[in-house]
């Protein structure tokens, strides 16, 4: 499983990019942004990815709503965001 790391933030919604394991190479398109109106929607999301630390997320999505957190996509989510 692909190992990316998952930057998020509160804007005017929830705003959420990938980059590779290095933290240098973006996935896909520079402006691959992916938008969630709510936090549901967005928790929705990170449900169905394989955070290495659900509570240092945690963390960082009360206190700051933002931060950045490590996940292992499948081969399928990975190949969707190298689109």
């Amino acid at each position: 499983m692909p190992r990316v790391l998952m930057n998020f933030q509160l804007l005017d919604d929830w705003v959420v990019h990938f980059i590779e394991a290095d933290c240098r190479t973006t996935i896909g398109a520079r402006t691959r942004y992916i938008h969630f109106a709510t936090e549901e929607d967005f928790r929705a999301f990170v449900d169905r990815c394989n955070l290495e630390e659900p509570a240092a997320f945690e963390h960082s999505l009360q206190q700051w709503s933002r931060g950045s957190v490590f996940t292992s996509l499948t081969e399928e989510q990975y190949a969707k965001l190298k689109k």
